[in-house]
């Protein structure tokens, strides 16, 4: 093939990439309207098959091209051979941008889509729990209500959090009264005279005591082995 072949292709790429940059721009813009609405529009369907097929177009194109430089007499120039790059980066920048369009609605949809669902679950069991003559609630009486419920919850916590803080306090005082009833024996106890020798001889029998009994202990087991 000639080189002005190569030139007319070239052209009908370079015009497809044109048209794929501003059908990407207006494809983008359905981004900002994802909460008005949970299906695709048929404009953007439209869109989107028209960013289709010219992505395919430009594939056929770029194909050409590439048969042109192999089946040239002459060896291509370096140029249109960065050329035929270009287009080849071009094109696969595009499909990405594209890919990635076209994810970030399919996702934000379903999001959407399931929330609402969820939404409407809740709206309908308190549909079917609610008496009818409470339907009529309005909303601010709906959001009092649920402060009301707020604050007797909280209002519960506080009564539990005194409650455990009065135990401890408690707890406290029965320590320290304690401690100062054993201070007080302590001090009767060493106010007393002879008391000190009293309580030392009874040490002292009772250390006496648990001398005697382990020394029969060891006895009986030493006659156990030996006897």
């Amino acid at each position: 093939m000639s080189s002005s072949s190569f030139t007319q292709i070239r052209s009908q790429a370079l015009n497809l990439e044109k048209q794929t940059e501003s059908l990407l721009a207006r494809f983008s813009q359905f981004q900002n309207q994802l909460s008005q609405s949970l299906e695709s529009t048929p404009d953007e369907e439209s869109i989107k098959q028209q960013i289709i097929d010219t992505l395919s177009k430009r594939d056929a194109t770029i194909a050409k091209l590439n048969r042109i430089s192999e089946s040239s007499t002459t060896e291509l120039s370096t140029s249109k051979l960065q050329q035929i790059t270009r287009h080849e980066q071009n094109l696969q920048d595009h499909k990405n941008s594209f890919q990635r369009i076209d994810s970030i609605l399919i996702e934000e949809r379903n999001r959407n889509n399931l929330l609402f669902t969820v939404q409407s679950d809740i709206s309908n069991h308190k549909r079917r729990n609610t008496p009818a003559n409470a339907l009529d609630t309005d909303p601010d009486s709906y959001i009092l209500e649920e402060s009301q419920r707020a604050d007797n919850v909280n209002s519960i916590a506080d009564r539990l959090l005194q409650s455990a803080y009065n135990t401890r306090d408690e707890l406290i005082n029965q320590r320290q009264y304690l401690q100062n009833a054993q201070s007080t024996i302590l001090g009767t106890i060493q106010s007393v005279p002879g008391i000190n020798v009293l309580i030392s001889k009874i040490n002292s029998r009772r250390k006496r005591d648990t001398l005697i009994l382990a020394t029969v202990i060891a006895v009986c087991i030493l006659l156990l082995f030996f006897v």
